[in-house]
């Protein structure tokens, strides 16, 4: 892949974004998305993207239709294209949803949409050990949030007092999410549910988790409590 030019990927239809991160080879190029020629942009640099706006849509689609999208592709397919999305340089997909080229309302509505991946296609997998971009997903999209607001306006992570309304509104669209995620039954998606609130850095988010830990404490082996407390208290790794 190093021999293909850069591009704008919001010049991609629909159909050619997924392909571009899911339809790839994994046993000939399972870290396609390493490539060097891919990380050559800033983080937060908007320049190399001409309609952001695209981008936020096609995430928005992805995540609403996921269970039918990814029952296309194997697991170590989605697994790679989901790293390449939100951890590779240029890429990292999420930034867009902190950012304002996009009208919030769309941003909120990617957010929520992200319900859907676990709902429709983790909570539904027959396989009982899922691929970590799973497990690491809400640790990038919390990780971002905080990193961006660094970034852009010096607010340190977890400093709730100093976001405008629209950066908390944001991050409220990320714990009803999650919220509504460790509600589902499946465990899988509970664990990944509870390890991206442990990074969320929302003042609701003790609560929550602990009146989960109070309804399951009886269920979890010592250091499964432990680990619960870690993401309750924010100190999750």
């Amino acid at each position: 892949m190093s021999d293909k030019p850069l591009f704008d990927l919001s010049e991609l239809s629909f159909d050619e974004f997924v392909s571009f991160f899911f339809d790839h080879d994994i046993d000939a190029e399972e870290y396609w998305y390493q490539d060097p020629a891919l990380s050559s942009w800033n983080d937060f640099d908007e320049q190399s993207i001409r309609s952001p706006r695209v981008i936020v849509g096609h995430m928005t689609r992805l995540f609403t239709n996921f269970g039918d999208i990814a029952s296309k592709f194997s697991l170590q397919q989605i697994n790679a294209g989901i790293w390449a999305m939100f951890t590779n340089q240029p890429f990292r997909l999420q930034k867009h949803l902190w950012l304002l080229s996009t009208p919030l309302p769309e941003r909120l509505d990617c957010i929520h949409a992200m319900y859907s991946v676990f709902s429709d296609y983790v909570a539904k997998s027959k396989v009982e050990v899922m691929e970590n971009c799973f497990y690491m997903w809400w640790d990038w999209m919390a990780g971002n949030f905080w990193q961006q607001l660094l970034f852009t306006d010096k607010i340190s992570e977890g400093d709730v007092s100093s976001l405008n309304q629209e950066q908390k509104t944001l991050l409220d669209a990320m714990l009803q999410t999650l919220s509504r995620t460790l509600a589902l039954s499946d465990q899988r998606t509970q664990q990944y549910a509870l390890h991206g609130l442990g990074h969320l850095h929302h003042p609701d988010v003790r609560n929550i988790v602990q009146r989960y830990l109070d309804k399951h404490r009886h269920e979890l082996p010592l250091d499964a409590v432990r680990w619960v407390e870690a993401c309750r208290d924010g100190t999750v790794m």
